[in-house]
Protein backbone atom coordinates (compact mmCIF):
# COMPACT_ATOMS: atom_id res chain seq x y z
CA UNK A 1 0.00 0.00 0.00
CA UNK A 2 1.35 3.41 -0.97
CA UNK A 3 0.60 6.52 1.08
CA UNK A 4 0.69 10.04 -0.36
CA UNK A 5 -0.32 13.52 0.70
CA UNK A 6 -1.72 14.34 -2.73
CA UNK A 7 -1.92 13.17 -6.34
CA UNK A 8 -2.69 15.25 -9.43
CA UNK A 9 -3.29 13.42 -12.72
CA UNK A 10 -3.19 15.67 -15.75
CA UNK A 11 -2.71 13.12 -18.57
CA UNK A 12 -3.81 9.55 -19.31
CA UNK A 13 -2.76 7.13 -16.57
CA UNK A 14 -3.57 3.64 -15.38
CA UNK A 15 -2.85 3.09 -11.68
CA UNK A 16 -2.21 -0.56 -10.82
CA UNK A 17 -1.55 -0.24 -7.09
CA UNK A 18 -3.80 0.35 -4.11
CA UNK A 19 -3.90 4.06 -3.25
CA UNK A 20 -4.21 5.71 0.16
CA UNK A 21 -4.13 9.45 -0.49
CA UNK A 22 -5.17 12.64 1.23
CA UNK A 23 -6.20 14.57 -1.90
CA UNK A 24 -6.72 13.21 -5.41
CA UNK A 25 -7.39 15.45 -8.42
CA UNK A 26 -8.01 14.08 -11.91
CA UNK A 27 -7.81 16.50 -14.83
CA UNK A 28 -6.95 13.94 -17.49
CA UNK A 29 -8.15 10.36 -17.92
CA UNK A 30 -7.37 7.93 -15.13
CA UNK A 31 -8.12 4.27 -14.48
CA UNK A 32 -7.66 2.90 -10.96
CA UNK A 33 -7.43 -0.90 -10.95
CA UNK A 34 -7.11 -1.37 -7.19
CA UNK A 35 -8.85 0.13 -4.17
CA UNK A 36 -8.69 3.89 -3.61
CA UNK A 37 -9.02 5.55 -0.22
CA UNK A 38 -8.88 9.34 0.11
CA UNK A 39 -9.97 12.33 2.14
CA UNK A 40 -11.05 14.34 -0.91
CA UNK A 41 -11.39 13.43 -4.59
CA UNK A 42 -12.10 15.90 -7.39
CA UNK A 43 -12.73 14.68 -10.93
CA UNK A 44 -12.50 17.37 -13.61
CA UNK A 45 -11.67 14.97 -16.44
CA UNK A 46 -12.50 11.25 -16.45
CA UNK A 47 -11.90 8.74 -13.66
CA UNK A 48 -12.76 5.04 -13.64
CA UNK A 49 -12.53 3.15 -10.34
CA UNK A 50 -12.57 -0.60 -10.90
CA UNK A 51 -12.34 -1.56 -7.22
CA UNK A 52 -13.83 -0.25 -4.00
CA UNK A 53 -13.72 3.53 -3.51
CA UNK A 54 -13.76 5.15 -0.07
CA UNK A 55 -13.49 8.88 0.62
CA UNK A 56 -14.74 11.71 2.78
CA UNK A 57 -15.71 13.95 -0.15
CA UNK A 58 -16.19 13.14 -3.83
CA UNK A 59 -16.82 15.95 -6.32
CA UNK A 60 -17.43 15.06 -9.97
CA UNK A 61 -17.31 17.89 -12.50
CA UNK A 62 -16.40 15.65 -15.42
CA UNK A 63 -17.12 11.93 -15.66
CA UNK A 64 -16.79 9.35 -12.89
CA UNK A 65 -17.39 5.60 -13.03
CA UNK A 66 -17.34 3.36 -9.95
CA UNK A 67 -17.57 -0.30 -10.89
CA UNK A 68 -17.48 -1.62 -7.32
CA UNK A 69 -18.87 -0.14 -4.10
CA UNK A 70 -18.65 3.50 -3.01
CA UNK A 71 -18.46 4.72 0.59
CA UNK A 72 -18.36 8.49 1.23
CA UNK A 73 -19.47 11.18 3.62
CA UNK A 74 -20.56 13.53 0.85
CA UNK A 75 -20.87 13.31 -2.94
CA UNK A 76 -21.41 16.26 -5.31
CA UNK A 77 -22.22 15.58 -8.96
CA UNK A 78 -22.01 18.43 -11.45
CA UNK A 79 -21.02 16.20 -14.38
CA UNK A 80 -21.93 12.51 -14.60
CA UNK A 81 -21.41 9.70 -12.10
CA UNK A 82 -22.17 6.01 -12.58
CA UNK A 83 -22.05 3.66 -9.57
CA UNK A 84 -22.48 -0.07 -10.18
CA UNK A 85 -22.05 -1.49 -6.66
CA UNK A 86 -23.45 -0.69 -3.25
CA UNK A 87 -23.44 3.02 -2.52
CA UNK A 88 -23.35 4.54 0.96
CA UNK A 89 -23.06 8.30 1.47
CA UNK A 90 -24.42 10.61 4.13
CA UNK A 91 -25.23 13.42 1.69
CA UNK A 92 -25.50 13.30 -2.11
CA UNK A 93 -26.20 16.43 -4.19
CA UNK A 94 -26.91 15.94 -7.90
CA UNK A 95 -26.67 18.94 -10.23
CA UNK A 96 -25.75 16.80 -13.24
CA UNK A 97 -26.60 13.17 -14.00
CA UNK A 98 -26.16 10.15 -11.75
CA UNK A 99 -26.85 6.48 -12.46
CA UNK A 100 -26.98 3.87 -9.68
CA UNK A 101 -27.18 0.12 -10.28
CA UNK A 102 -26.61 -1.01 -6.70
CA UNK A 103 -28.51 -0.25 -3.53
CA UNK A 104 -28.10 3.21 -2.02
CA UNK A 105 -28.37 4.18 1.64
CA UNK A 106 -27.72 7.52 3.31
CA UNK A 107 -29.14 10.47 5.19
CA UNK A 108 -30.04 12.95 2.45
CA UNK A 109 -30.31 12.69 -1.32
CA UNK A 110 -30.89 16.01 -3.11
CA UNK A 111 -31.55 16.28 -6.84
CA UNK A 112 -31.37 19.91 -7.84
CA UNK A 113 -33.41 21.58 -10.59
CA UNK A 114 -31.03 20.56 -13.40
CA UNK A 115 -30.16 17.20 -11.90
CA UNK A 116 -31.30 13.72 -12.89
CA UNK A 117 -31.05 10.41 -11.06
CA UNK A 118 -31.62 7.00 -12.64
CA UNK A 119 -31.61 4.05 -10.23
CA UNK A 120 -32.35 0.37 -10.73
CA UNK A 121 -32.07 -0.82 -7.11
CA UNK A 122 -33.56 0.18 -3.78
CA UNK A 123 -32.94 3.65 -2.35
CA UNK A 124 -33.04 4.19 1.41
CA UNK A 125 -32.53 7.67 2.83
CA UNK A 126 -33.89 9.78 5.62
CA UNK A 127 -34.81 12.52 3.12
CA UNK A 128 -35.18 12.55 -0.65
CA UNK A 129 -35.60 16.03 -2.14
CA UNK A 130 -36.25 16.30 -5.86
CA UNK A 131 -36.21 19.60 -7.73
CA UNK A 132 -35.18 17.90 -10.96
CA UNK A 133 -35.94 14.35 -12.15
CA UNK A 134 -35.74 10.85 -10.66
CA UNK A 135 -36.46 7.56 -12.44
CA UNK A 136 -36.37 4.26 -10.58
CA UNK A 137 -38.13 0.97 -11.02
CA UNK A 138 -37.37 0.04 -7.41
CA UNK A 139 -38.50 1.19 -3.97
CA UNK A 140 -37.65 4.37 -2.11
CA UNK A 141 -38.01 4.16 1.66
CA UNK A 142 -37.23 6.76 4.30
CA UNK A 143 -38.68 9.46 6.48
CA UNK A 144 -39.68 11.98 3.81
CA UNK A 145 -40.07 12.41 0.09
CA UNK A 146 -40.39 15.95 -1.23
CA UNK A 147 -40.76 16.69 -4.93
CA UNK A 148 -40.89 20.35 -5.87
CA UNK A 149 -40.48 20.40 -9.64
CA UNK A 150 -42.13 20.86 -13.02
CA UNK A 151 -40.67 17.76 -14.67
CA UNK A 152 -41.88 14.17 -14.72
CA UNK A 153 -40.46 11.54 -12.37
CA UNK A 154 -41.15 7.86 -11.72
CA UNK A 155 -40.66 5.88 -8.50
CA UNK A 156 -42.13 2.37 -8.59
CA UNK A 157 -42.77 2.09 -4.83
CA UNK A 158 -42.67 4.71 -2.07
CA UNK A 159 -42.69 3.96 1.68
CA UNK A 160 -42.24 7.07 3.85
CA UNK A 161 -43.64 8.93 6.82
CA UNK A 162 -44.30 12.14 4.86
CA UNK A 163 -44.80 12.52 1.12
CA UNK A 164 -45.11 15.92 -0.54
CA UNK A 165 -45.33 16.46 -4.29
CA UNK A 166 -45.93 19.98 -5.54
CA UNK A 167 -45.75 21.64 -8.94
CA UNK A 168 -43.21 24.46 -9.23
CA UNK A 169 -42.83 26.10 -12.67
CA UNK A 170 -39.40 26.94 -14.04
CA UNK A 171 -38.75 29.38 -16.84
CA UNK A 172 -36.16 27.33 -18.72
CA UNK A 173 -38.28 24.16 -19.18
CA UNK A 174 -41.82 23.79 -20.60
CA UNK A 175 -43.20 21.85 -17.61
CA UNK A 176 -45.77 19.08 -17.65
CA UNK A 177 -48.71 19.11 -20.05
CA UNK A 178 -52.35 18.40 -19.30
CA UNK A 179 -52.75 14.75 -18.40
CA UNK A 180 -49.10 14.36 -17.38
CA UNK A 181 -47.85 13.85 -13.85
CA UNK A 182 -45.01 15.06 -11.67
CA UNK A 183 -44.77 11.59 -10.16
CA UNK A 184 -45.95 8.21 -11.40
CA UNK A 185 -45.90 5.26 -9.00
CA UNK A 186 -47.42 1.82 -8.55
CA UNK A 187 -47.66 1.98 -4.76
CA UNK A 188 -47.26 4.66 -2.10
CA UNK A 189 -47.45 4.29 1.67
CA UNK A 190 -47.23 7.35 3.92
CA UNK A 191 -48.55 8.62 7.20
CA UNK A 192 -49.15 12.04 5.65
CA UNK A 193 -49.46 12.68 1.92
CA UNK A 194 -49.83 16.05 0.18
CA UNK A 195 -49.92 15.42 -3.54
CA UNK A 196 -50.34 17.39 -6.75
CA UNK A 197 -50.21 15.90 -10.28
CA UNK A 198 -49.48 12.39 -9.04
CA UNK A 199 -50.57 9.13 -10.68
CA UNK A 200 -50.50 6.16 -8.29
CA UNK A 201 -52.26 2.81 -8.50
CA UNK A 202 -52.50 2.30 -4.72
CA UNK A 203 -52.12 4.91 -1.98
CA UNK A 204 -52.24 3.97 1.72
CA UNK A 205 -52.04 6.76 4.30
CA UNK A 206 -53.20 8.13 7.62
CA UNK A 207 -54.02 11.61 6.29
CA UNK A 208 -54.08 12.89 2.73
CA UNK A 209 -54.55 16.10 0.81
CA UNK A 210 -55.08 15.21 -2.83
CA UNK A 211 -54.47 18.40 -4.76
CA UNK A 212 -55.14 19.14 -8.43
CA UNK A 213 -54.17 16.88 -11.31
CA UNK A 214 -53.99 13.55 -9.43
CA UNK A 215 -55.21 10.17 -10.65
CA UNK A 216 -55.39 7.49 -7.95
CA UNK A 217 -56.65 3.97 -8.47
CA UNK A 218 -57.26 2.98 -4.86
CA UNK A 219 -56.90 5.24 -1.82
CA UNK A 220 -57.07 3.84 1.71
CA UNK A 221 -56.91 6.28 4.62
CA UNK A 222 -57.44 6.28 8.37
CA UNK A 223 -58.03 9.81 9.66
CA UNK A 224 -58.51 12.83 7.37
CA UNK A 225 -58.91 13.24 3.63
CA UNK A 226 -59.35 16.15 1.23
CA UNK A 227 -59.69 15.66 -2.51
CA UNK A 228 -59.49 18.46 -5.07
CA UNK A 229 -62.29 18.48 -7.65
CA UNK A 230 -59.68 18.39 -10.43
CA UNK A 231 -58.43 14.99 -9.27
CA UNK A 232 -59.80 11.47 -9.80
CA UNK A 233 -59.90 8.78 -7.10
CA UNK A 234 -61.43 5.60 -8.48
CA UNK A 235 -61.86 3.71 -5.18
CA UNK A 236 -61.84 5.27 -1.71
CA UNK A 237 -61.76 3.31 1.55
CA UNK A 238 -61.57 4.38 5.18
CA UNK A 239 -60.24 1.93 7.75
Amino acid sequence: MESFNGIVIEDDQTVDQRIDVRNLQVYGRAVFREEVEADEIEVFGSARFRSFLSCDRLSVYGEGVVLDGLLAESVKVDGTLNVSGRFRADVVVVDGAMNMSGKYSGARLLIRSRGRLDASSAIKAERLNVNGVIYTGAVFSGESLEILSCERSEIARVKVLDASVKYKPRGDVPGIKDGEFLLSSYFMEAQNARLEYVAVDTLECENAYIGPGCRIGELTYRNEIEIDKQSVVERLYRI
